[in-house]
């Protein structure tokens, strides 16, 4: 079983205020990613990190950030360890709260080749460039990632040099991160260009 994993801990310092509880189309960022996972079908799903408080109103289970303030691998650490202690969970997909585009286009393949394809240890997403914010990671690779963790790495494309990898191509537009205000404007303007949204993984405030 593929639990669904939203990761919500970052600062938000470009927004200035919560990236979750943002608004798109009416609804926050977070609900939106929360919905593309539970129509894909992944256990859950879960928020991972933020203020329980204040993420509240997504009505899902908020668990606390076990390694606040160390980006996207502290993230994906803590999101593996937390799915972990769940019966029949042997994977979860991690992914970002600020990706509001996310749909069955990048997660329905995904999926497919995890259940479907050779065992690997992780299935990420790929644009023109890998997206390791995008990815489902077995549970049986949470020691490698807390070794690396350990270790100091705090990029997530190079602990995925540690593990077995299998690439998915998926369309970029759906991956766009709403990193800061003008980023926001970009998504709800409707004359915007698909093909002008670049992701933006690895910034501090990726999650």
């Amino acid at each position: 079983m593929i639990a669904g994993v939203v990761l919500a801990g970052g600062a938000s310092r470009r927004m200035g205020r919560d990236k979750a509880l943002v608004e798109v189309g009416g609804r926050p960022m977070a609900a939106h990613v929360l919905d593309a996972l539970r129509a894909n079908g992944f256990d859950g799903p879960i928020v991972y990190g933020g203020d329980p408080g204040a993420l509240a109103s997504l009505e899902v289970p908020v668990l606390p950030d076990a390694h606040p303030g160390e980006g996207p691998v502290g993230g994906v650490l803590g999101a593996l360890g937390a799915v972990g202690k769940r019966s029949g969970v042997d994977a979860a997909i991690v992914v970002p709260c600020d990706i509001p585009r996310l749909d069955a286009s990048v997660l329905a393949p995904l999926r497919e080749r995890w259940v479907d394809g050779p065992p690997v240890d992780v299935v990420v997403a790929r644009t023109d460039r890998i997206e390791p914010i995008c990815a489902i990671w077995s549970v049986e690779v949470t020691d490698r990632v807390e070794s690396a963790f350990r270790a100091g790495e705090r990029a997530l494309h190079r602990v995925l040099e540690r593990v077995d990898v299998a690439e998915v191509e998926v369309p970029a537009a759906p991956l766009h991160n709403v990193n800061t205000p003008a980023d926001l404007a970009d998504v709800v303007d409707t004359s915007a260009a698909p093909d002008t949204y670049r992701p933006d993984t690895c910034s501090p405030d990726a999650v």
